[in-house]
């Protein structure tokens, strides 16, 4: 159990910290500026993940953004979601409206990503049974799938597996088809000639579970699961036709995707995917503020008189001022625009690491990047996770903050990332590839 003690710091709980981790020395980070943050030793590293987890779009430091929820805390921190309401939660919604996919006008606010998800799944339960279908309480995900670790999020697990099956049993009903992963095709099929037959085999499994017991089908529309992974061309369009043909609801979760990510406001926006609901955090207030979204559908609220759901702090006015300082620092600084344009830099910075016998392909989009990993680019065959791990290390030690993900490390910096801190970062990601490749006897 990773709980670091010690006189100044005694009986903290750290969440996926192995327990040799903590006796090595965490580091404690105690200042962030810009796409930079620094340990209370100040030790300085330059983050490509915006945190780890990939919520800092405007970068570490951004008073605007700090002051905006510290106004509010000031003049009014809190009130129940239930029965009452507050001006920030409505012009956020407001908002929203304007800048989400076509159809989705109707906003609930939460506390994060795993809440989103949780409440846009009851959302659509709720909707069936009131259609008079309450037999529909399947969800359909994907092998590799990430949609948070709250219950019925952690039904829709298809990674990082431990997480769940510690957990189990789990609620019944959780339904997996296979992922667009075309660099280890689970179907050893290939793109193009195999047709899309991953989305296509979503028909096959509809069918076999029986189409009025199924609620939803819940995807991202950038994977993380297996490190910034987008689907061929089509791939969504298969789905929503075939979700259509048994009114089943198409949950788009854009935690990681929205607000910039891809280089588009909302990820789903790349590939026509068209949403019944989406799931929103992260990038929302930059992670300045704990916040998570549902967005729906009239379609999906309209046989509802009453969502039978409640979280404490849900429409929190504090994390929505945030949020909407927010979005319009996004969109008054191009930050959205700008991930598109210094992605592109980004990918291509990195495509030269491909040299190494280890890296087996390079590919992103808009800020969102991953380099997947091989011990042999002929078979593709699969890379150790100890070795993953090392290569994280070997970064960390250089001032680089990185991550694994699947077989792959992923890059997610700050929207605001300079040309120059990518040079220096790919720089620092080319020597520690390098390195573990000889260490692996595979330079």
């Amino acid at each position: 159990m990773a709980v670091i003690k010690g006189e100044a710091n005694s009986g903290l709980i750290l969440c996926r910290t192995p327990q040799d981790r903590v006796e090595a020395g965490v580091p404690v980070i105690v200042r962030g500026e810009g796409c930079r943050v620094f340990d209370q030793a100040g030790k300085s590293y330059l983050d490509f993940t915006s945190g780890v987890t990939r919520p800092v779009h405007l970068g570490f430091g951004n008073r605007e953004l700090a002051q905006a929820a510290a106004a509010q805390a000031a003049e009014m921190a809190y009130f129940t979601p239930m029965g009452f309401t507050n001006p920030r939660a409505l012009e956020l919604a407001a908002a929203l409206a304007q800048v989400t996919p076509a159809g989705i006008d109707n906003f609930f606010f939460v506390c994060d990503g795993s809440e989103a998800v949780e409440s846009a799944m009851k959302l659509a339960k709720q909707s069936h049974a009131d259609r008079g279908q309450p037999q529909r309480f399947k969800i359909i995900s994907r092998r590799g799938a990430y949609h948070g670790v709250t219950s019925l999020a952690l039904r829709a697990l298809g990674t990082v597996l431990p997480m769940r099956h510690i957990m189990e049993p789990m609620a019944p009903g959780a339904v997996f088809v296979e992922s667009p992963y075309c660099y280890r095709c689970p179907l050893h099929l290939a793109h193009p000639d195999c047709e899309l037959a991953c989305a296509r085999d979503l028909r096959r499994i509809i069918e076999f579970e029986g189409p009025d017991t199924i609620s939803v089908f819940i995807g991202e529309p950038v994977q993380q699961g297996f490190g910034a992974l987008s689907p061929p061309e089509g791939y969504w369009q298969v789905i929503r036709e075939i979700l259509d043909d048994y009114s089943i609801y198409l949950i788009i979760d854009e935690v990681i995707c929205g607000f910039g990510r891809t280089g588009r406001m909302f990820g789903s926006e790349h590939f026509k995917a068209k949403p019944d609901l989406i799931t929103m955090a992260k990038g929302i207030t930059s992670g300045y503020v704990p916040l998570g979204a549902v967005g729906a559908s009239d379609q999906v609220l309209e046989p509802i008189e009453m969502f039978e759901h409640l979280h404490t702090y849900a429409n929190h006015p504090v994390a929505c001022a945030a949020g909407l300082k927010n979005l319009e620092i996004l969109e008054r600084e191009g930050l959205v625009e700008r991930a598109a344009g210094i992605g592109a830099y980004f990918l291509e910075a990195l495509k030269p690491l491909t040299r190494h016998a280890i890296v087996g392909e390079v590919r992103g989009v808009g800020c969102w990047l991953g380099l997947d990993f091989t011990t042999d680019k002929k078979t593709r065959a699969d890379f150790p996770l100890a070795n993953l791990m090392s290569l994280v290390e070997r970064a960390r030690q250089k001032g680089l903050v990185i991550k694994l993900m699947g077989q792959a490390i992923e890059l997610a910096p700050p929207l605001i990332i300079e040309k120059d801190e990518i040079d220096q970062g790919v720089a620092v990601l080319d020597q520690c590839i390098a390195e573990e490749a000889g260490a692996m006897g595979l330079a």
